[in-house]
């Protein structure tokens, strides 16, 4: 907590008071030497928390640096497309809501779909198209220009970013899972989730350096294009990292 705190608070104050100012440096360092001691310490303990070895499993590592760099873009954009529209363009806050909706509506409708795609495939296809796919739908929002007109120019790329979003999901969660043993899972679980948190905390605590302090038209174009490139990174350390198991085929 404490190595989190002062990194992402340094992180906060830095786009207000400069990095070399004492108020972030101090944070910072802080919470750089509480991170590594609590990696140091998780290594030598006879009962850690997050179980080191975990990463020696190739799928699980890679999976896990997929998951930050897709989750932290994912994080990013989001929020930066709800504060825009809001602030940018003058939708309400009603409105700004109902915008995502195509988010949860294509994980009901092709998550299942692309999981048993994945199940039968593997996983490395769908992990590197799915984040490949989010960052053109963010590329298509590039297009945003005073007076914003939804259907035109920010609606195609949300449904992109959500099929791309509906092709990764349930792909990741496997790949990750299935790197470990039954009796891993779920630390394995609570470690990649903590991993998308973090990811997503660090993004949007930047947030204010990406966007170069404001979320008007210019500012938006600035995050899309970050968060593109985080997206690309992701689908990118997929394709170089993600291996898919071998099957089983003896006889039951």
């Amino acid at each position: 907590m404490a190595g989190l705190g002062g990194s992402v608070y340094a992180l906060i104050e830095q786009d207000r008071l400069g990095w070399r100012n004492p108020a972030v440096l101090l944070p910072l360092a802080f919470g750089l030497a509480a991170l590594a001691l609590f990696v140091l310490r998780e290594a030598r303990t006879s009962a850690p928390m997050m179980p080191l070895g975990l990463f020696y499993a190739r799928n699980f590592r890679y999976g896990n640096l997929v998951t930050a760099a897709a989750y932290g873009a994912l994080s990013l954009g989001t929020f930066a497309l709800t504060v825009f529209v809001q602030e940018g363009a003058g939708f309400s806050a009603l409105e700004a809501g109902l915008i995502s909706l195509p988010v949860p509506l294509a994980m009901l409708a092709f998550s299942t779909y692309f999981g048993n795609l994945a199940g039968r495939y593997g996983p490395r296809i769908f992990m590197t198209a799915g984040p490949l796919i989010m960052g053109a739908g963010f590329l298509l929002m590039l297009a945003v220009s005073p007076p914003l007109n939804f259907l035109t120019q920010l609606l195609p790329g949300l449904l992109l970013f959500s099929l791309g979003l509906a092709v990764m999901v349930a792909p990741l969660t496997a790949a990750v899972l299935g790197a470990l043993d039954e009796t891993d899972a779920g630390i394995g679980s609570a470690v990649n989730n903590a991993v998308s948190r973090v990811a997503g905390l660090v993004t949007v605590a930047l947030l204010g350096t990406i966007s170069g302090g404001s979320l008007d038209y210019s500012g938006f174009r600035q995050t899309a294009l970050a968060t593109a490139a985080l997206f690309l990174v992701a689908g990118l350390i997929a394709f170089l990292g993600i291996r898919t198991p071998e099957r089983d085929n003896s006889p039951a």
